[in-house]
């Protein structure tokens, strides 16, 4: 079994410091044509900063796939969270999540739900903000039906935010959604943090699993750091993965440098012979 392998860049300058080329798509999908990688991951504020057509053409002219976009800087730059107190503010982050899910599914391709589930809540209700974020993904959910939408759900470590922190509390929340068009998404950075065992967090999610980041224990590219990548390969065999390995990663020490290292190591990913676990 082989993964498809893409690079997670962004469609406008952010803040956000683990995206290469942001700002810089056709940069981005060059380099990655280039490097032989298999697609993009796009990192998306609203619709209106690329157009379909744009993204259509260029996808076209490089042969390259769309893995996934992304609707973190909804949050990062826009305020947004699907965990807002205020009902109000709830359905405008709604409303942009439904926008950029039927973009993605225009492309076939999922909606990540990052930090745009918010932060830690002023009452320090953790519980109700859990059941407003499920709450919120539900509307999103029925509202994208007729387009196709689907999402995937990151496990984000506990410095970046309290909500669904771990595999298990991401698994948790998916199955309170109850569709078969919401599914998890694991980084490697996270789960190194959040995680006893990186393998046995992957194994546990299993059929759950939509989407994985590649990404070492500094948050640079795979094979820069400590995490035990042999291990998560032979868990994603076991649970017969057939998704992305996306590279969100730090542009160290540059940026095509890093592009480089993340995909020979995904070529190592895939040429690892692994015996899956009994």
């Amino acid at each position: 079994m082989s993964w498809p392998a893409c690079v997670a860049t962004s469609s406008g300058p952010t803040g956000f410091g683990p995206l290469l080329f942001p700002g810089r798509v056709r940069e981005a999908a060059l380099v990655s044509r280039e490097l032989g990688f298999d697609g993009l991951e796009i990192s998306l504020r609203s619709p209106a900063e690329l157009g379909r057509r744009e993204l259509e053409d260029l996808l076209n002219e490089t042969g390259l796939r769309l893995a996934a976009l992304s609707s973190g800087r909804a949050y990062l730059q826009d305020g947004l969270s699907l965990t807002d107190p205020e009902e109000a503010g709830r359905a405008r982050a709604v409303q942009r999540i439904v926008e950029l899910a039927e973009y993605a599914a225009s492309f076939g391709v999922p909606l990540i739900i990052g930090l745009v589930r918010g932060k830690a809540p002023a009452d320090g209700d953790l519980e109700a903000a859990v059941a407003r974020f499920v709450e919120s993904m539900r509307e999103c959910v029925d509202r994208t039906v007729a387009a196709g939408g689907r999402f995937v759900i990151e496990a984000i470590n506990r410095y970046e935010t309290p909500l669904l922190n771990t595999a298990a509390e991401t698994v948790a929340a998916v199955e309170r959604l109850g569709s078969p068009r919401a599914a998890v998404l694991l980084d490697a950075f996270h789960m190194n943090i959040e995680e006893v065992s990186l393998g046995a967090a992957i194994r546990a999610t299993g059929a759950h699993l939509g989407h994985f980041h590649l990404v070492d224990s500094n948050r640079q590219a795979a094979g820069m750091g400590h995490v035990d990548f042999a291990e998560v390969a032979a868990a994603l065999h076991d649970i017969h993965y057939e998704g992305w390995i996306s590279a969100e990663i730090l542009p160290l020490p540059d940026e095509r440098a890093a592009a480089a290292q993340a995909r020979r190591f995904a070529a190592t990913m895939n040429e690892t012979p692994v015996t899956a676990s009994e």
